[in-house]
């Protein structure tokens, strides 16, 4: 039933989009806000559904064109590109043609394309011969998306650090190494510290469901209710709230679950529209294996992980930091917050992110953009 659901807001989604496709170009001009150069752009093919994936890269692209680089959007959603016209400054393409996409790269003699998924879309995007193709992709996890085949395809693919190396080389067969490229995380790299409180700031954050059994790493369904039940009546802590925005999109149950929780608890519901952002606010956090875990890691932020599928990072936490089943979880955030983040879990920030001294990361990105030659053949 939840797919049938999906497959009718997906045919909705559609529609709404082409319908909207004359006055996001008319915004797009009357804003000035149209590429007229780009040596490096975005793609992203998705609704808005997915903007998600691209949103978390767009601050890093602003810090980029401060640098000195030319960059630019290119969208084949309308109405995600109305969204993208709302959340950056940056230049933008809207069309819903390949042909036109490429030519446009063509005369901007762009350099790159970089690519926030594995959206089916990008792979005909890919059949352009000239830039270099790079897959950024959305976030850092050991969830099975991590070691696609799909990666394949692309020129570079920027990793977060020795971890991802290892998964994809180990996982991958016969994929070059040569291809990967240590990053880090940019979307860490200027965040703004939250002022002291008097509370235990406590944030919640699972993942969605997945779209098969082996993404289905979701603790919404299962420990959502007592998660936020006894944090919310203790009044030690401040709690927010911040479910994975694709909750429910394959799941009736994760559907239900999802909407109950935020009705029920719709004043813990996070506030702030940067994850990142969101995460340095807590002095701890909850959450699934998926991008928001990991980035705890990175950011020093004490993490209590759920679920029990093995993984480097549940192997690599103190048993607890192991969530459970949630019994005495109040009595546990807080211990947790007064111990602060333990030598195992400092550990895996080594492992998992190649720095995470600030504004590293965006200097390796623009070192990997700035060092790619044009491709036009020199003229004889």
């Amino acid at each position: 039933m939840a797919l049938f659901s999906s497959q009718i807001t997906q045919a909705t989604g559609k529609a709404r989009s082409l319908l909207a496709e004359r006055s996001v170009r008319t915004e797009i001009a009357d804003a000035g806000r149209g590429i007229e150069q780009a040596d490096h752009v975005i793609f992203f093919a998705e609704g808005p559904g997915q903007f998600y994936q691209l949103g978390v890269w767009l601050a890093t692209f602003e810090r980029l064109a401060s640098q000195g680089l030319k960059v630019g959007v290119v969208l084949m959603d309308a109405l995600s590109a109305r969204e993208a016209l709302a959340a950056t400054s940056l230049p933008i393409l809207f069309s819903r043609s390949i042909e036109q996409i490429e030519t446009k790269l063509r005369e901007w003699d762009t350099k790159s394309i970089n690519y926030v998924n594995n959206a089916q879309r990008n792979f005909t995007m890919l059949r352009l011969n000239g830039p270099a193709h790079i897959h950024l992709n959305h976030g850092e996890s050991e969830k099975a998306s991590m070691v696609s085949n799909q990666l394949k395809a692309y020129d570079f693919a920027c990793v977060a650090g020795p971890a991802a190396v290892e998964r994809i080389t180990e996982n991958i067969a016969r994929f070059d190494p040569k291809h990967l490229v240590q990053i880090g995380r940019p979307q860490l790299d200027e965040l703004e510290l939250p002022r002291p409180s008097e509370k235990i700031r406590v944030l919640y954050a699972p993942t969605w469901e997945g779209d098969s059994k082996a993404m289905a790493y979701s603790s919404v369904s299962t420990l959502g209710e007592r998660i936020l039940a006894q944090l919310t009546s203790d009044e030690r802590f401040e709690v927010r709230f911040r479910p994975h925005p694709k909750t429910g999109d394959v799941s009736a149950e994760a559907k239900k679950a999802v909407t109950g929780l935020k009705s029920a608890y719709a004043q813990t519901l996070d506030p702030v529209g940067d994850a990142a952002q969101s995460m340095v606010w807590a002095d701890v956090a909850i959450c699934d294996t998926s991008a928001m875990a990991y980035d705890a890691v990175a950011l020093n932020i004490p993490l209590l992980l759920s679920g029990d599928r093995p993984s480097k990072l549940l192997d690599g936490l103190p048993l607890g930091q192991h969530l459970g089943n949630a019994n005495g979880l109040a009595q546990r955030v807080a211990e947790l917050a007064a111990s602060g983040v333990a030598g195992a879990q400092k550990q895996l920030a080594q492992y998992f992110f190649a720095t995470t001294e600030p504004g590293v990361a965006t200097k390796k990105l623009n070192q990997l953009l700035n060092g790619l030659p044009s491709w036009r053949p020199s003229a004889a």
